[in-house]
């Protein structure tokens, strides 16, 4: 059963993101492949270097030199039933600008390092909502300290005027999330926005992120390696491993019937909240491969208990849908190309 054309946002089909670098060329993103659908969570995982992040910046068009689209689609669905592939749209062009901010907005890892600490929060939050809705300033402050209150930011008024170091590394996520709200973006992309807080007030931007979707009916791509958020947070997941993505599908199937090697190891490997484990848990072996070195065949290959000599390292796997939204990248499950 295929999605129903109405519920799918956005539809990103053979994506490449290369980096052009003086030893050779980096593919961190290469060939992905995802739906998101309407008012739905879908949670990109994967190990340090996998290529979440560039995914997510590629939607966004905010790739940095030396790295650029090389190739594939993003089909933006807009509400009014319009289709645009933000692929073929200029990084800098007023038609990449609309859909920033307004139709896609992005949490990023970092507060300190993505928000201005030469300028207040407020205003900050107020030159978005200025741009896409063409108000006052005055009634952009009125909006501005509407978002911070709703996000859990006490005494909105008075803090409307703070500068980033005057916030706690809680308030600073609340006032990112803040301002990815300003312009009441139908795609909220939040990229590992809990990594660097304690674990109370991670729980506490989780409860933030959900209750905002519940809210406003907002499509979520929520980018960890944490899997104990995608347990609690997810309706859908893609895996991925060195640029692919290697499964996806609902959450339960995911968790409860892991198809790929790698997605079992991740799940073997990573202790989950409410999960029991009745066998110590185990490690991954070895490492993600340099990118300058990859594996012939399989990427995963070398890493992979059910290893087949002579196809895996000789062969690269396709993705093949298993059932209704259920796609995996293994020999084990076809994948001839």
């Amino acid at each position: 059963m295929k999605n129903n054309i109405k519920d799918i946002f956005l539809d990103v089909r053979g994506l490449k993101t290369h980096f052009f670098t003086d030893e050779g060329v980096v593919k961190a993103v290469d060939g992905v492949d995802f739906t998101i659908n309407r008012g739905r969570t879908i949670c990109i995982v994967g190990e340090s270097g996998c290529g979440k992040s560039i995914t997510a910046r590629s939607i966004l068009q905010i790739i940095d030199k030396p790295g650029k689209i090389v190739e594939g689609e993003m089909l933006l669905q807009k509400n009014s039933g319009e289709n645009i592939d933000i692929c073929r749209l200029k990084s800098t062009g007023k038609a990449m600008r609309k859909i920033r901010g307004k139709e896609i907005s992005m949490i990023f890892q970092e507060p300190m390092s993505s928000l201005s600490p030469i300028h207040t929060i407020g205003n900050q939050i107020m030159e978005g909502i200025e741009l896409h809705f063409g108000i006052s300033k005055s009634e952009s402050r009125k909006r501005a300290i509407e978002i911070l209150d709703r996000v859990g930011i006490p005494k909105a008024e008075e803090r409307i005027d703070s500068y980033v170091f005057e916030l706690s590394g809680g308030m600073r996520q609340r006032a990112m999330i803040a301002m990815a709200l300003s312009c009441q973006p139908n795609l909220l992309i939040a990229d590992e926005p809990t990594t660097a807080l304690d674990v109370t007030t991670q729980a506490n931007i989780l409860d933030l992120i959900k209750k905002i979707q519940k809210d406003l009916n907002m499509t979520i791509m929520f980018i960890t390696h944490d899997l104990g958020v995608v347990a609690e947070i997810a309706d859908d997941v893609v895996v991925m491993y060195l640029g692919k993505v290697v499964e996806s599908g609902d959450v339960d199937s995911i968790f409860n019937d892991p198809k790929h090697p790698y997605t079992k190891k991740l799940l073997e490997s990573i202790p989950m909240l409410g999960i029991s484990h009745k066998k110590r848990l185990q490690p991954i072996e070895g490492m993600v491969p340099h990118p300058f070195a990859r594996p012939n065949g399989c990427s995963f290959h070398p890493r992979c208990e059910s290893f087949m000599p002579d196809i895996c390292d000789q062969r690269n796997p396709t993705l093949v849908r298993l059932r209704k939204n259920i796609h995996v990248r293994c020999f084990l499950h076809g994948g001839m190309d």
